[in-house]
């Protein structure tokens, strides 16, 4: 196997070290945590989840995930869009950095919605950088190349240094993906540059590795290790095991280009320690594919082979393209080698595969000319911009030496018209604004006025009249009968129902673990009222976080009120009536089933025409008021009835799926 062949894969191990910098710089976490316990303000607390999501995500990575996603959610909660886009950028960030790249592109296609509605030139260009990023570790280099640029001229824009050091190193290894070795040296050197004016010695050391690399393919190994080295000793200054790996992991590259396979084995064992240390599996595989290639050119195959079919499969697992491509080519020569041609020709026609699938030449002249085009942009711009200025001090010299007097007085005009003007103005858009903000007001009375009534109609609605009198009568009763246990059961259950009524009551919204602590309570006096016999069961599904999951409050109540009163209490075997309840997030909603399997509705409207007392469905009637004047799908329908039946048609019960915006 060719030199050549074994420099194209090494940029590749070397991709995250440049992008992931951001993780190694964190800030402390303790500090982070006693802020957040000291403020109250939401867009504070949003920011400090931000930041400790960025701090443990080369720590904690559960946690980390954690953060990420409540500062999304908190964003949401106070409609601070920009700040949600922030959260979903280093979110998915984070994704990359664990080597999901579905997960961080699927994340990234919603930040790139959301810029449709707001402008702000850093927050795209993180955007544009980190799918960059995504882009080139999933090996579609044009695209990578394309969004870096646009990175670039933002940063430039808004003058970050920081990300224009960032956009440089990421250009950089785009280019020596596509072997423009030199185009890529440029890159590097420029971030190495700025890095070194911003005194920036972390930074530095990113750089310096990254022109080792480009040295090491140019075979001049002396001048690869000389920087490789003091990349590594800077790292190794600041205790930066994770950069420090990278540097171990590229010496050793070198000392196996220069034939010396012994030294470069011991340190791409190191560095694939550390790697075990840090829980880094992207960098396990990256050493285990270097120790196999040792393996190889000490014809050691057997054992090389092993070693590469189990870094392949891992490398399927977690779609690291680039890895299964280089790890095809190399096992067609070790099983050539070891004489075994059927297996070394269907590892190469994997390889081509995937090879035909990361790069080719088309991709090669599309992204010159990008970076052509750029850079022709870029001096058009200043060829024009010079122009401009040489035509406006001619402009202004030949005014001064003419019209003199004139500018003056036309200067005084025009302030003055300005000045008439701004006024004018001024009163016009601050009666507009005035105007707008009283029928927002009134607006937001008469949403108030609306939702009020409903609740206090729902609140008059929710507990059946009849349903109370016949608590308090089985009571009585029970007294009577001299069972006190279980008059007192019955009593104590029927004041907690109660209880909790009027406590749900005085709030608008409620979390899903009271509202289903209501239900419990209802469902179990209805049932001791039957003596027990009423079947139920609650299912959620998914992973809801039923504290944080708010809905209106009491709206579920009227739907098992009518599954009892209409379905379950008109079977001849009550003992059989069963309720399930299930839930399940979809989206910015909840999607709730509630099924019984009672008579059914038409058997249960023929029963209640030949019944004295006749009940007025009004709390559901009421509860789809709430339900559509809260959510923002008005045309939408929001409760669907299912008449379940066998295929005889007879009745078997009734399905009700009820549509619940949530926040």
């Amino acid at each position: 196997m060719k030199t050549r062949k074994f420099w194209s894969t090494i940029h590749f191990f070397f991709l995250l070290t440049c992008f992931f910098l951001k993780a190694q710089e964190t800030a402390n976490v303790d500090s982070l945590l006693y802020l957040l316990k000291n403020t109250s303000q939401d867009s504070v607390k949003t920011d400090l989840y931000v930041e400790l999501g960025k701090s443990l995500t080369s720590i904690d990575t559960t946690k980390a995930e954690d953060y990420f996603k409540k500062a999304q959610t908190l964003g949401k909660k106070i409609n601070d869009e920009k700040r949600v886009c922030v959260a979903r950028i280093e979110l998915a960030h984070f994704y990359l950095y664990n080597g999901n790249i579905p997960k961080s592109l699927n994340l990234l296609g919603k930040v790139e919605k959301q810029l449709r509605n707001f402008h702000d030139s850093s927050v795209e260009a993180d955007f544009y950088q980190n799918r960059g990023m995504a882009y080139n570790f999933n090996g579609e280099y044009y695209l990578a190349v394309e969004d870096q640029l646009k990175a670039l001229a933002l940063y430039e824009q808004v003058g970050d240094s920081t990300g224009l050091g960032r956009v440089y190193l990421n250009l950089g290894i785009s280019n020596m993906d596509l072997n423009n070795n030199d185009k890529a040296l440029e890159y590097y050197q420029k971030g190495f540059r700025l890095y070194r004016g911003m005194g920036d010695q972390k930074r530095m050391a990113h750089a310096l590795g990254n022109i080792g690399l480009i040295y090491g393919r140019k075979k001049d190994y002396e001048k690869a290790l000389q920087y490789h080295n003091q990349a590594l000793r800077i790292n190794e200054k600041y205790d930066l095991q994770y950069d420090a790996r990278m540097d171990l992991n590229n010496i050793g590259i070198i000392y196996f280009a220069k034939g010396d396979y012994k030294t470069a084995s011991e340190f791409h064992k190191k560095s694939k320690d550390i790697a075990e240390s840090l829980g880094l599996p992207q960098y396990i595989l990256s050493s285990e594919f270097n120790l196999a290639l040792i393996d190889y050119k000490l014809k050691n195959y057997t054992q090389s082979i092993n070693a590469l079919n189990g870094l392949i499969k891992e490398a399927i697992k977690k779609n690291f393209k680039s890895y299964i491509r280089e790890s095809y080519d190399l096992l067609s020569y070790a099983y050539e080698e070891n004489g075994n041609f059927a297996k070394a020709l269907d590892s190469r026609k994997n390889y081509e595969i995937y090879k035909d699938s990361l790069i080719n030449e088309n991709h090669l002249n599309q992204v010159a000319e990008l970076q052509i085009k750029y850079e022709a942009e870029k001096k058009n711009q200043q060829i024009i911009v010079l122009n401009q200025e040489k035509n406006m001090q001619r402009k202004e010299a030949q005014r001064q030496a003419t019209l003199k007097n004139a500018f003056i007085i036309g200067v005084l005009l025009i302030a003055l018209l300005a000045g008439l003007l701004y006024y004018t103005l001024h009163q016009r858009l601050k009666s507009q604004k005035v105007l707008a903000s009283k029928n927002e007001e009134i607006k937001e009375v008469n949403f108030k006025r609306q939702l009020t009534e409903l609740e206090m109609k729902a609140l008059q609605a929710q507990i059946n009249p009849h349903f109370i009198f016949n608590c308090m009568n089985s009571i009585n009763q029970m007294i009577l009968d001299g069972d006190n246990k279980n008059a007192s059961k019955y009593l104590t259950k029927f004041g907690k129902l109660i209880r909790m009524v009027l406590e749900n009551a005085e709030s608008t919204e409620v979390s899903l673990k009271d509202e289903l602590s209501l239900l419990e309570a209802y469902i179990q006096l209805e049932s001791l009222r039957f003596n027990g016999e009423i079947q139920h069961n609650i299912d959620i599904k998914g992973d809801i976080d039923l504290e944080n999951t708010y809905l209106p409050s009491m709206v579920l109540q009227p739907f098992v009120e009518n599954a009892i009163w209409h379905g379950l209490m008109h079977r001849k075997d009550i003992g059989n009536g069963k309720i399930t309840i299930s839930i399940e997030q979809q989206g910015d909603q909840l999607v709730c089933e509630i099924e019984d399997n009672g008579v059914g509705r038409q058997k249960a409207f023929e029963l209640q025409q030949r019944s004295v007392y006749k009940s007025k469905s009004l709390g559901l009637k009421i509860t789809e008021e709430r339900l559509r004047l809260l959510s923002k799908e008005l045309q939408r329908k929001l409760i669907h009835i299912t008449d379940l039946t066998n295929q005889a048609g007879e009745a078997l019960g009734t399905r009700v799926t009820v549509n619940i915006p949530i926040s």
